[in-house]
């Protein structure tokens, strides 16, 4: 992992409640062996420091193996353990020495040291003899106990394999997670890809009443079911693009639905330009308005009226699509185009409201909302 995700995954673990989970199992299990060893019943601070101990031992023992500089999960076995070995040895070495400057004079088997009387505390000394210096003292590490440098070798033992288990486990839900969004991607392709020779059929469908009544405006229909197809073609590929793109496309199609409706085709857009660098999923929008005519207006005698609005409140994206004309039958709305919207929101993430389908008096509205970039 690069330094950001790093520092990302040990942001998880001080998250995950099985990192306290196991600090507050240890901390209770120190604290109750202490008391059944006789020793006095310890204080809140005492009881919590062992807990939060194991707590930040387990976020930091796994950062060595963590740590690749690559975009690869985990270091390997002899990379990790060369970079684990001085890591473990410091916080081991940190470790003896907090309890090596708590628990010295507690711990049996400690000589005293020349000039010191039995039953007198450790400042206080006897008479030491004319000419003579005062021993050197010795060097604080060298005055742990033997005791605490056993101690040592098994922190130092169990971290390192603890720090190897713990970025095994981060590597493997990584690996879960990056397989479980590319199948999330592959399957809106797959989807996308549906929508391609769907709104190019209904197109052609169109069309062919067109070429009948007026042949020259088909010729002109052709020329632009032609843009629609090279919009169609690009603008589906991704799975991320400029709300603006979504507006050519909108665009495209109702210069077709123009030349066959006529007259009957009443429209009204309230779409700001300034939201066009707005990045969405593609073939969001344009589904809407293809069902609006289709199902509403195309069928409705004398035509009717479509209304487009699209509008920003903070990170949310709002989509309104309303049009006149029949009331949609049961089971309307769940066609291809609007169950293929249905199924691209879900793998996004969306919640289940995300796309609406009302009755407002003479008006059919489709309401979609979208979370985008704040």
């Amino acid at each position: 992992m690069r330094a950001s995700a790093v520092l990302h995954a040990t942001s998880q673990q001080l998250r995950r409640p099985r990192t306290w989970g196991a600090a507050l199992l240890f901390g209770l299990v120190w604290s109750g062996a202490r008391l059944l060893l006789g020793g006095p019943e310890p204080g809140l601070l005492e009881a919590l420091v062992p807990a939060l101990w194991v707590a930040l031992f387990m976020v930091l023992v796994p950062l060595p193996w963590q740590w690749t500089g690559d975009d690869a999960p985990m270091a390997g076995v002899l990379r990790g353990a060369a970079q684990a070995l001085p890591w473990m040895a410091a916080l081991t070495l940190g470790v003896l020495l907090l309890l090596g400057s708590v628990a010295p004079q507690v711990l049996p088997g400690r000589g005293m040291g020349p000039g010191m009387v039995p039953g007198m505390g450790m400042m206080e000394r006897g008479p030491m003899h004319r000419g003579m210096r005062p021993p050197p003292e010795e060097a604080r590490w060298l005055a742990i106990h033997p005791r605490l440098w056993a101690l040592g070798l098994a922190h130092f033992s169990f971290g390192l394999l603890l720090g190897w288990i713990l970025a095994g486990r981060e590597r493997a839900e990584l690996q879960a997670t990056a397989a479980q969004q590319a199948a999330a991607e592959a399957k809106a392709r797959v989807l996308q890809g549906q929508m391609n020779p769907h709104v190019l059929f209904n197109a052609i469908s169109a069309l062919t009443e067109l070429v009948r009544e007026d042949p020259v405006a088909a010729e002109r229909a052709l020329v632009s079911l032609s843009d629609l197809l090279r919009a169609l073609l690009e603008h589906g590929s991704r799975l991320r693009a400029p709300l603006g793109d979504e507006r050519r496309l909108v665009e495209l199609h109702l210069t077709l639905e123009r030349l066959r409706l006529g007259h009957r085709l009443r429209e009204t857009r309230d779409w700001p330009e300034a939201l066009d660098a707005l990045e969405i999923p593609p073939l969001m929008v344009q589904p809407l308005v293809e069902n609006a005519l289709k199902h509403g207006v195309s069928v409705a005698v004398g035509g009717g009226s479509l209304d487009v609005r699209v509008t920003r409140e903070g990170n949310l994206l709002r989509v309104r699509v309303a049009n006149t004309g029949p009331a949609p039958a049961a089971g309307e709305g769940t066609g291809i185009g609007l169950k293929n919207l249905r199924e691209r929101l879900r793998l996004q993430g969306a919640p289940a409201d995300a796309l609406r389908l009302t009755r407002e008096g003479d008006w059919t509205v489709a309401e979609l909302k979208l979370e985008v970039p704040a």
